[in-house]
């Protein structure tokens, strides 16, 4: 697809997806591990002069750093319900080479959700320097020395984790807290297009529904033979983090539409792929157009209406050749095509996430006809089942002039 990768795409990454280092991770940390462990039993030696002390000393202080990351971890998820933020999972696996996180899903239009991000970033590292500061307190208040070098352990592990985390490194907090402090608009616009990209692929599971893949997770490259394997995996991958960069999607995603079009392709397993390729693509295109201002260039509408078209010449009854040439129609500025599409939608007969699309492209439609009554109508009928698209209707409506989501040069029908 010659137009696909002139644009930017966010690439969303699942919660807990994410694994410390790319190769033997549990290697790295259980050597790191056991470096601290030999290090530490040297210091207590050296400071209690008794080998049962120092093996009693080094046990709590590594003891203490599970307890250091519980805490850490607690911080954050009593923040986040301080803050009502939306907690959706919880891990805590110091030795297993697994990231330790509280994974949240902010609202965008959430009120004063930068103040809210930075205090739920902050509030891991300070629960640990506020632990250092009470173990290294309470080293005055004892004179045993076994006790005295397992709470300095135990404090200075506590100090360390809290200032390495504040550190704006990759996958820490001090990287999340510097975006939203220094890049609060920027970070709440991709949070934005990441909650987009979610309402995309409710989308395509909609339209794909009953397509089966045999439930494996298969490589768009190895089973290029088979196009609606292909088509599976790539929505597969890219959904649950395993896409390797944006560029590798937009490859894979044009090597699809070369199949969709090849004429030994099943005309429905062509008609799946055009309209899953379309949507995809054209509801991020109606984004860019809507939010960024950049209207769609010519040759990427036209790109999107082949692809629409090999749905709706096969099928062109069921909703989501309707829905993927109604993309098609809004983007080449043709609203009242893109309306009739969309007039007999049936709201008790289509999957629920489909009609909603569904109405919510036909107030967009009515939006560039004028009719804003009808737009509001049909948002209603959507159910708010799809917040950021709707947010991109209201955009819409309430601008002035209505923005212009392709350049000039509309097509003529093929």
């Amino acid at each position: 697809m010659r137009g696909l990768g002139e644009r930017t795409y966010p690439r969303r990454h699942l919660f807990g997806r994410t694994i410390w280092a790319v190769t033997s991770p549990r290697r790295r940390l259980a050597a790191a591990s056991i470096l601290l462990v030999v290090e530490a039993a040297l210091f207590a030696l050296l400071v209690t002069e008794s080998p049962a002390g120092a093996v009693v000393a080094v046990g709590i202080t590594c003891l203490s750093f599970w307890v250091h990351l519980v805490l850490h971890e607690c911080g954050h998820l009593v923040a986040a319900k301080l803050l009502r933020l939306e907690v959706v999972a919880v891990r805590i696996a110091p030795f297993t080479g697994w990231r330790n996180h509280v994974s949240i899903r902010p609202a965008p239009s959430a009120t004063a959700l930068p103040l809210r991000m930075v205090l739920f970033y902050l509030s891991g590292p300070v629960v640990n320097l506020c632990t250092a500061t009470m173990l290294g307190a309470a080293t005055a208040l004892t004179s045993i020395t076994v006790t005295d070098v397992a709470l300095f352990g135990a404090a200075l592990l506590a100090a360390l984790l809290g200032v390495v985390n504040l550190v704006p490194a990759v996958h820490s907090d001090g990287r999340n807290l510097l975006s939203w402090l220094m890049t609060p608009t920027a970070t709440s616009a991709a949070l934005r297009a990441a909650h987009y990209q979610e309402e995309i692929y409710r989308t395509l599971r909609a339209i794909s529904r009953g397509e089966a893949d045999g439930g494996r997770l298969g490589d768009p490259v190895r089973d290029a033979d088979d196009p609606r394997l292909a088509l599976a995996a790539l929505h597969r991958r890219w959904s649950t983090g395993h896409a390797r960069s944006v560029t590798d999607f937009v490859a894979e995603a044009e090597r699809l539409a070369a199949l969709a079009r090849a004429d030994s392709t099943d005309p429905l397993t062509a008609a799946a792929i055009g309209q899953a390729l379309s949507v995809q693509f054209g509801m991020w295109y109606l984004y860019a157009a809507v939010v960024t201002r950049s209207p769609v260039e010519h040759r990427e509408v036209v790109e999107i209406w082949e692809l629409a078209r090999l749905g709706s010449q096969v099928q062109p009854h069921r909703l989501p050749a309707r829905v993927a040439m109604s993309l098609a129609y809004l983007l080449n500025q043709r609203p009242e095509q893109a309306r009739s599409l969309l007039l007999d939608v049936r709201a008790g007969v289509d999957p629920p996430d489909l009609c909603s699309v569904a109405f919510l492209l036909r107030a967009i439609a009515e939006c560039h006809l004028g009719n804003h009554a009808d737009a509001d109508t049909h948002i209603r009928a959507a159910g708010g089942r799809y917040p950021q698209l709707t947010q991109l209707v209201a955009t819409i409506q309430t601008a002035d002039p209505v923005p212009q989501l392709s350049a000039p040069a509309p097509m003529a029908d093929a």
